[in-house]
């Protein structure tokens, strides 16, 4: 029987009263706009069509209804473009909104920091969410998870599983940014704390689903005797997870991010737990705080850090997992 454990990291940013707004889909800017003429924000995802950034468009969306701004959510249609996000940010920083959100993508990284400098000397908020930005001082805050932390979470349950011992392989969904910031979470955390397990393995699948499942393959067709497999993401999960699955291997599985396919995989006990983020409470407090700062009251922190929350199928049902999933 293989044994499945996912893990994630969840995000517990409390917003009440929460509406539930329409999103439109595709490439382009879209929002729904109040009648109230309070102004509008502007909020960029690393990509457009996703699960996980529905969910935080959806969460944009609420803050707007409920605070009285208009709201436009943007993103590429993929997590690989990073000089269309870039095209992206300088439009709305031409349309001068009242703030702007902001989701960098790894091939984004390096252009935003010049972006973001013409959005503070046009006097627009920025916050920047989901992925830090090392590269500049602009961002009146950072509201994002200890991708670090939840790497080594997700270290620890799976040595918990496995009892510590043997080759585990890693498969990240790119190279910077929180992807990286998990990939190493989880490898030092290893190193440190189980000196008799090995990484003998780490790729890359893009955040792509199929480009994570050959990597899947070829990391488990190299190492059959591969105990552990941890995934940054849930495509990658996913793909590592159906892998270990399609080859009946007694591997655990463990990885970050959820999604309707993983919660299936969890309800049928095929996976042993799974701790999700809130990208809907991500997406609203983003739009919260830009409005905030419209008004002239700044973050108190520079960095918004979240927790996570472990979920398995005893407590998955349970009032304060389900208002996360």
């Amino acid at each position: 029987m293989k044994k499945l454990i996912i893990a994630a990291l969840g995000i517990t940013l409390a917003a009440s009263g929460l509406a539930a707004c329409s999103s439109d889909d595709g490439d382009s800017a879209s929002g729904d706009s109040p009648e109230s003429g309070g102004g509008r924000v502007t909020v960029i995802g690393k990509a457009n069509a996703s699960e996980y950034w529905s969910k935080v468009k959806e969460g944009t969306m609420a803050a707007g209804a409920d605070l009285g701004v208009e709201v436009v959510f943007n993103g590429p249609d993929t997590e690989s473009e990073g000089d269309k996000q870039l095209n992206q940010l300088q439009s709305a920083i031409n349309d001068k909104p009242l703030g702007i959100g902001f989701a960098p993508q790894d091939g984004a990284q390096d252009g935003a920091p010049r972006l973001l400098d013409d959005a503070k000397a046009a006097d627009i908020p920025v916050i920047v969410y989901d992925t830090p930005l090392p590269g500049s001082d602009v961002p009146l805050t950072t509201i994002a998870s200890d991708n670090a932390g939840m790497g080594a979470q997700a270290a620890e349950k799976m040595m918990e599983e496995t009892g510590g011992e043997g080759k585990v392989a890693i498969i990240a969904h790119g190279e910077v940014g929180t992807a990286g910031e998990r990939r190493d979470g989880f490898r030092d955390w290893v190193e440190e704390n189980a000196p008799d397990m090995e990484v003998v393995d780490v790729q890359n699948g893009e955040s792509d689903p199929a480009k994570s499942r050959d990597k899947a393959q070829g990391i488990l067709q190299a190492h059959p005797d591969l105990v552990g497999f941890f995934g940054t993401d849930d495509d990658s999960v996913i793909a590592i997870a159906d892998e270990v699955a399609a080859k009946d291997m007694d591997t655990t599985v463990v990885g970050i991010d959820a999604s309707p396919d993983v919660l299936t995989l969890l309800e049928e006990n095929a996976i042993f737990g799974v701790v999700v983020q809130n990208p809907f409470g991500m997406g609203y407090k983003t739009v919260e705080m830009l409005v905030e700062a419209s008004d002239g009251t700044m973050p108190a922190e520079t960095n918004i850090v979240s927790e996570s929350v472990w979920v398995t199928p005893e407590n998955m049902n349970d009032a304060e997992v389900q208002e996360i999933l």
